[in-house]
């Protein structure tokens, strides 16, 4: 068993898992940044870290992307205008969001392709970097209007039934043949 000294206690209500979800878009989009910026990188540090921006971006932020979509959205709908409005930024967010990412993405397999030709770093640290702004407006949209919102409207029932559908997301595919 690890113990961690230090750290608040891990919260494993609907809202303390997507506040974990959120840490780590901020991690992962900060790692993309330093990526583009550091030129005293080795190659295989480049190779790993990109691979591991380029597997959170295409694996884990998608389901991250469903939770609010299919859970938080129509979980929250119609709890009030302000709620209501922040709801709808919040998904043409996500749609803003694709083309943002597939740049991204790009730039991440440009470089791990070719981590000794620092001329592609700086595409991968512009483009970071503007996911990395795009996304904190996006989750401190979340965290101050939508996510207090569920604190205070939702039965321990809902917040249960959400816990699960965010938790079924991510269990492996069972394979019916």
């Amino acid at each position: 068993m690890y113990v961690t000294l230090g750290g608040a206690p891990k919260r494993e209500d609907f809202v303390g898992l997507l506040l974990e979800c959120h840490e780590r878009i901020r991690a992962f989009s900060r790692l993309a940044v330093e990526v583009g910026a550091r030129v005293d990188l080795q190659a295989p540090e480049v190779v790993e870290a990109c691979r591991r921006c380029e597997r959170y971006f295409t694996e884990a932020l998608p389901r991250h992307v469903e939770d609010e979509e299919e859970t938080l959205l129509p979980g929250l709908r119609g709890r009030s205008v302000e709620v209501d409005e922040a709801l709808t930024v919040m998904h043409a967010q996500h749609e803003a969001h694709r083309p943002l990412l597939i740049d991204l993405l790009a730039a991440l397999g440009d470089v791990r392709l070719v981590p000794g030709d620092l001329a592609l770093r700086p595409r991968l640290a512009t483009v970071a970097e503007r996911v990395r702004q795009d996304f904190e407006a996006h989750l401190s949209l979340e965290e101050r209007v939508l996510f207090p919102a569920v604190t205070a409207t939702w039965s321990a029932e809902q917040s249960a039934r959400a816990v699960e559908a965010l938790r079924a997301r991510r269990r492996p595919a069972v394979d019916a043949s």
